[in-house]
């Protein structure tokens, strides 16, 4: 049986595993020259990489990372750092110099390809450097989340796990597959491990902590063309990975506790 969602957004139950990797990158929509990157994976970036695990095809399983009937909680395991990556590229110019390979005795079709030895483009990649995060996750959509659970416990994957880039290939492990998140009691104040979803000014400021803020995809549909994004969430975190963001309790947000974390799903 699928785990089920309350008004609140919290289910009764989660699976939660630990994603890594060297590098990651998460590209922000809007920029086309400066490869710049989220510091956390973007709800819809998890739900694409759980549907390569599931082997779901592209543009099939928008439905199931809904906005009521999938939550989904990312907490940063290591301190958030990014480095530039200076790659090398071939350029999508249909004017660049191209090669032909002609047909040879058992066939006579002709290849054109560009020319590799000319043309290159210097690109400066932003990466996640040593990323870590434990992703908490419900689907009401009981086959899915079956095939999910089977493959988390058999350390198993349709297709390879990356962090954004197909090369930044991703290790799952640490994989606890009957996780019951339980709410919060209420009080002045919450100190929560997960990226919170909200405005930089509905956290208390914290001596010592630096916030960061970012806003990203969070729910996609499938279009004639492919897809689309419908909704973008504001969240907050914070850049070393032992602390916490603060808020107030009587937030429109429900915090509640997975083990020893704090996080609020989303």
């Amino acid at each position: 049986m699928s785990p089920q969602i309350d008004a609140d957004g919290v289910p009764d139950r989660c699976l939660s595993f630990t994603v890594s990797s060297d590098w990651a990158h998460f590209k922000r929509v809007g920029r086309s020259v400066t490869k710049q990157t989220y510091r956390a994976p973007p709800r819809t970036t998890v739900a694409g990489m759980l549907a390569a695990i599931v082997g779901a095809e592209r543009d099939t399983y928008y439905k199931i990372f809904g906005e009521v009937n999938a939550a989904i909680a990312i907490t940063p395991l290591s301190d958030i750092r990014t480095v530039n990556i200076p790659t090398v590229g071939l350029g999508t110019d249909p004017g660049q110099d191209v090669t032909s390979t002609a047909g040879n005795y058992y066939s006579n079709y002709n290849l054109t390809y560009q020319d590799t030895t000319k043309d290159r483009q210097l690109h400066a990649y932003e990466v996640v450097a040593d990323p870590r995060y434990r992703i908490d996750v419900a689907l009401e959509d009981r086959e899915f989340y079956t095939e999910l659970r089977d493959h988390l416990e058999a350390g198993t994957s349709v297709y390879p796990p990356s962090l954004g880039k197909s090369e930044y290939l991703a290790t799952i492990g640490d994989v606890e597959t009957n996780r019951t998140p339980e709410k919060r009691e209420t009080g002045e104040q919450v100190d929560v491990d997960s990226l919170v979803p909200g405005s930089l000014s509905e956290t208390i400021p914290q001596p010592g902590v630096t916030y960061g803020v970012e806003r990203s995809p969070a729910v996609m549909e499938q279009t004639n063309g492919g897809r689309r994004t419908t909704r973008f969430d504001d969240y907050v975190f914070t850049q070393q990975a032992e602390q916490s963001v603060r808020i107030r309790s009587d937030r429109d947000v429900t915090p509640v506790t997975v083990g020893s974390r704090t996080v609020i799903f989303r």
